[in-house]
């Protein structure tokens, strides 16, 4: 058992977005999980990318935000869920004025597995 609570943790920041890590593989018993907040600001834009070998589960806890997946477009509302598989490049956009926050589950996370782009997204 573990409590975190999410008060206690230090954002970091990204390229466009800031996150807290609430759980690492050893937290949920899980070789290469994390679980993550994600916050993107007000009309901000994170720019395409993809992983090699991890899968992003996002579930949206507040705000409104645009994921772009292979072209595709999913606008989320809180309380959706959207998932995206190793290789396809993704992007993240909130055009409102409040912040977009939303949970990120990941299965087979490793080091430096995050590819950007060199465009920026459509």
């Amino acid at each position: 058992m573990k409590l975190v609570r999410n008060e206690d943790i230090a954002w970091a920041n990204g390229p466009g977005y800031r996150k807290k890590i609430l759980l690492r593989d050893t937290d949920i018993n899980m070789d290469g999980g994390l679980v993550q907040i994600v916050e993107i600001p007000p009309h901000t834009l994170v720019n395409e990318h993809f992983h090699k070998s991890c899968t992003e589960v996002f579930h949206v806890l507040s705000g409104k935000g645009t994921f772009r997946i292979e072209g595709r477009e999913f606008n989320l509302d809180p309380g959706q869920t959207l998932t995206c598989e190793p290789l396809e490049v993704h992007s993240t956009e909130n055009p409102h004025d409040f912040p977009f926050t939303y949970v990120v589950f990941k299965t087979n996370v490793v080091d430096n597995d995050i590819f950007w782009c060199d465009r920026p997204a459509l």
